[in-house]
């Protein structure tokens, strides 16, 4: 194998952990003393052999662990990182770097349809922007599985949020793809609203039908109790009782 003139990745913290982080046989030593050669000397041995071979290559140390502190705690070798640290490339998270996420949608996108065979259906507004709006605690990997994982179950239409979110899994991670599900819903019966014409009092209308879903809720929740209801809602027992008539609910009280 020639490895002249070429790039070698070294994942910091994964392919080397126990070389780095323990240190503790006569393997790890070993090969320990073999890489920071490689990195000061520029040379290496093949496997079996016995002639030193001077390399010219450069090498690309990756890791998402915090080697400082890890070097303070010994659990890290201070000669390797100062060998490895000489051009630092910081790579924010994806969450703080969201305007690179449509991008990474339409690279994705074709890449996995042409991996399937299939036309690349392309995204919707609400489900890109769902998209967006996401932390992604498991960063590109985690996007491109949630992407991947829609793809093959899309019927060729573009990718929906209501893909997204079966694709993503609505839980503690994405709690904000099921907001974004009921938003998509809810402008959906908006604009068969709006479709039907001009309508007398629509805008009204519209916030009592919401505005009497949130109380009803509210003294569901409360178990009938005005006062509480009124706490939950931000407003005072007057204005509920306001709200009540207006609305025209009926209260069942539970006895707790």
């Amino acid at each position: 194998m020639n490895i002249r003139d070429q790039r070698i990745v070294i994942n910091a913290t994964w392919i080397l952990p126990k070389a780095v982080v323990d240190g503790t046989t006569a393997t790890d030593l070993f090969l320990v003393a073999k890489i920071l050669r490689l990195l000061q000397e520029r040379s290496v041995e093949r496997l079996g052999g016995r002639e030193t071979i001077s390399v010219d290559v450069r090498i690309i140390a990756a890791t998402n662990r915090e080697l400082e502190h890890l070097m303070s705690k010994g659990q890290f070798r201070e000669d390797l990182y100062y060998r490895l640290k000489v051009i630092t490339i910081w790579l924010p998270p994806l969450r703080e770097r969201t305007g690179d996420i449509s991008l990474l949608v339409d690279y994705y996108l074709t890449r996995f349809a042409t991996d399937l065979g299939l036309e690349n259906p392309g995204i919707t507004r609400e489900a890109l922007s769902a998209l967006v709006s996401s932390p992604w605690p498991g960063n590109i990997r985690e996007l491109a599985n949630t992407l991947q994982k829609a793809l093959i179950f899309n019927r060729g239409a573009p990718l929906s949020l209501a893909d997204i979110t079966q694709a993503a899994g609505v839980n503690a991670k994405h709690p904000h793809l099921n907001e974004a599900a009921c938003d998509d819903s809810i402008r959906a019966w908006i604009r068969n609203l709006l479709s039907k014409g001009r309508q007398e009092n629509l805008f009204e209308n519209c916030i009592d039908h919401f505005g009497s879903l949130l109380v009803g809720e509210a003294l569901k929740l409360t178990g009938g109790n005005r006062s509480q209801a009124a706490k939950l809602l931000g407003m005072s027992r007057p204005t509920l009782h306001t709200k009540i008539d207006k609305y025209n609910l009926k209260i069942e009280t539970s006895v707790r």
